[in-house]
Order: structure tokens, then C-alpha cells, then sequence
């Protein structure tokens, strides 16, 4: 099971801190730093419930004062774009949607836009995140969020992006 992580950190001090120990997690995929209404993103994958609350533990144990956890709905919109290489995103969208809609039914649309990474229904405060590959960070406007407004029209209540942060 994948999942999402949103952590604010208490300290401004132990961001970087923070992100190298949030790095260090076994079951986490991925780490960002992130601006935004939270401080940390983490995308982990699990087998069970009790490792994600093992993650959640960790994240406490480094900084982390409060979490939002966005479980992906497998039988959802689930899309990750396969690469040779690895890419850092530059940014994640968070999307509330209109009910009712099938965000399932997105996955060729997004697949299309060439900068994005990975697509998931999720469970929690959101409905969708996006995660949008580095290469879009020249001209973000144009070559992803102008792209994104085409479902914004017919399904979105709001989008939220949050930019990473290089370190």
C-alpha cells in the first residue's frame, strides 16, 4: 500500500535535519522538503496499517509535530510513469474534486501531460495528488498548470501545489 505523508516540523531549525532522518526511513520512498501549508512530504510503501504508524512514530521521534496521512485508493486513479531514471518532482497538487467524478477516469489525461510523474486517488484531506517532475520547473505555468486547469473547468472544487525544495 502506497501513502502519502504531510508533516509540519516544530522547529524551523530541523528542517534539514528532519528530511535526512525522514530520508533514512526504510519504508519511504521519497522526501521533500515542501512549501506549503505543511513542511515535509514523505511517500512511503507498506504492507500494513502498522507500518505506516511506525513511519508516523519515526517522523515524531525527528521533529515532526503534526501529519496528515493520504492513503492511495489502489482501486482508484493509480498511475506512476515508468523511467529509466529516477526524477525529483519540483512540485505536488493536491486536488479536492466535485462529487460526483471519477478521478480514475483522469489517468490519460494526466498521462499526457508530460511532466507529470505519478497521479493517485487518495484518502484524506484530499481527493487527488499529482506529483510533477523537475523538468517543469523552467515554465511550471505552461507546460503543467494551464494544462491542469482543462479539468478544473468540469471537476476540481481546488488545487493546492506545493514546491519542493532542492537540498
Amino acid at each position: 500500500m502506497k501513502a502519502f505523508i504531510l508533516g509540519s516540523v516544530g522547529k524551523r531549525s530541523e528542517l534539514i535535519e528532519c528530511l535526512h532522518a525522514t530520508r533514512r526511513i526504510q519504508l519511504v520512498r521519497e522526501a521533500y522538503l515542501i512549501f506549503g501549508t505543511a513542511d515535509i512530504i514523505a511517500k512511503v510503501e507498506v504492507n500494513t496499517i502498522e507500518q505506516i504508524n511506525s513511519v508516523l512514530d519515526t517522523l515524531y521521534q525527528n521533529g515532526v509535530v503534526d501529519t496528515n496521512t493520504l492513503i492511495v485508493n489502489s482501486a482508484g486513479l493509480n498511475f506512476e510513469r515508468q523511467l529509466t531514471t529516477p526524477k525529483k518532482k519540483c512540485a505536488y497538487t493536491f486536488i479536492k474534486i466535485r462529487r460526483p467524478a471519477a478521478p480514475r477516469l483522469w489517468d490519460r489525461f494526466l498521462q499526457s501531460i508530460e511532466h507529470v510523474m505519478e497521479a493517485y486517488e487518495i484518502f484524506g484531506i484530499y481527493d487527488v495528488i499529482v506529483g510533477v517532475g523537475e523538468d517543469a520547473k523552467s515554465d511550471f505555468f505552461n507546460s503543467y498548470f494551464r494544462r491542469l486547469w482543462l479539468l478544473t473547468e468540469i471537476n476540481m472544487n481546488s488545487t493546492t501545489t506545493m514546491f519542493t525544495v532542492d537540498i
